[in-house]
């Protein structure tokens, strides 16, 4: 081989090795994974975050609903006619016996003057069957007269005696309806409705009056069925009403529903509530609150600070100047204050105290103060 021809080949091989490196080095910088970022810093104002406060909890149950007369009564008319006199009216205190109306008695006094007189040709006939079977029997005892003769005359005596009995309970009856006519209020409290006029006529079960007691006030309120077995029959209730501003009631669970609602899944629980002053009244929408369960000593922290993933509770700590997923237990629940138990966490903890949204793990935290 001339010089001039290895000369050429060496020449070759040098370019072909320069290529090759060429190549390889742009395939290499091509496919290279780029270098991770830093995260980006969390800024929390030092409002954002809370530790730990030790005292003691209490679970409570929220009960709603609207305040009713736990005794009311709807007073009705027992006898047909025109009303003469309604002495009451709405929000006006009776007592109970006292006469709150009167019904025409003109009607009704005829009709007993007719059972009177009823009663009184029942009693001539029995005094005249007495006397008719007085004979029979003496004439029997002389065989003047057959033994179906007498017994038909002790049979009408019996007949007229069971008369009378019938004429005597009509006139009884009478008596009534005339009684009736004055109409008096079967239990003490407030009218509450006035539901007829004077000169109106009603008929038997016309409603005149509706009265109720305010002395105790009772509440329904729906309960989710799976908190009913921490509800118990005169467990204490905690009530504030609407338009009583800064004063509570006290109350007591009376009675709780045997079954759920229809179409829910909730269960009525009832409360009652005395009102011996009379400055609730029915209709007035309430709030209960009972507690279920205390304890003494307890870590808290507020409720929006506990979340949940998958059925395990955890809360945002800021540890080492970063972010952190701190898993704890919980206990119990006072809605109340809007805090809830926990435990598994250090009191010093620093715990971010409210739902911010999507919150980086491991990401830096920046502590600033609130403005003032």
């Amino acid at each position: 081989m001339s010089r001039s021809v290895r000369m050429a080949a060496a020449a070759a091989a040098v370019t072909l090795a320069v290529a090759a490196t060429v190549v390889l080095v742009t395939h290499r910088a091509t496919n290279a994974a780029p270098a991770p970022a830093a995260p980006a810093s969390i800024e929390l104002a030092a409002g954002d975050l809370v530790s730990p406060r030790a005292g003691a909890v209490a679970q409570t149950l929220a009960l709603t609903g609207t305040l009713t007369a736990r005794n009311q009564t709807v007073v009705k008319a027992k006898v047909p006619g025109e009303i003469r006199e309604l002495a009451v009216r709405e929000g006006e205190p009776v007592k109970a016996g006292q006469v709150v109306a009167r019904i025409d008695p003109v009607e009704v006094d005829a009709r007993l003057q007719e059972k009177l007189a009823d009663l009184a040709g029942g009693k001539a006939q029995l005094a005249y069957s007495a006397r008719n079977l007085e004979q029979q029997s003496a004439l029997l005892k002389q065989n003047f007269i057959s033994e179906n003769a007498h017994e038909n005359a002790v049979s009408s005596h019996r007949v007229a005696e069971a008369r009378l009995k019938a004429l005597e309970a009509q006139v009884a009856l009478a008596r009534k309806s005339v009684d009736d006519t004055v109409v008096r209020a079967p239990m003490s409290g407030i009218v509450a409705e006035r539901l007829a006029q004077p000169g109106e006529k009603v008929a038997v079960d016309g409603k005149l009056l509706v009265i109720v007691d305010l002395d105790v006030l009772e509440m329904e309120a729906p309960v989710p069925a799976g908190d009913i077995p921490a509800i118990r029959i005169g467990q204490d209730v905690a009530f504030t009403i609407e338009g009583f501003e800064g004063r509570e009631f006290r109350g007591t669970i009376d009675r709780i529903s045997p079954a759920t609602r229809q179409g829910t899944r909730s269960i009525n629980v009832y409360a009652v509530l005395p009102n011996r002053d009379r400055a609730l009244r029915a209709g007035m929408f309430a709030k209960g609150t009972v507690t279920v369960a205390r304890r003494g000593e307890a870590f808290m922290l507020p409720i929006d600070a506990v979340r949940e993933d998958g059925g395990a509770s955890y809360v945002y700590v800021v540890a080492a100047g970063r972010l952190a997923k701190q898993p704890v237990e919980i206990g119990l629940r006072d809605e109340d204050r809007a805090v809830i138990e926990v435990r598994g966490i250090t009191p010093d903890a620093r715990v971010v105290r409210a739902n911010l949204g999507a919150l980086r793990v491991g990401a830096p935290v920046a502590i600033v103060e609130d403005a003032r």
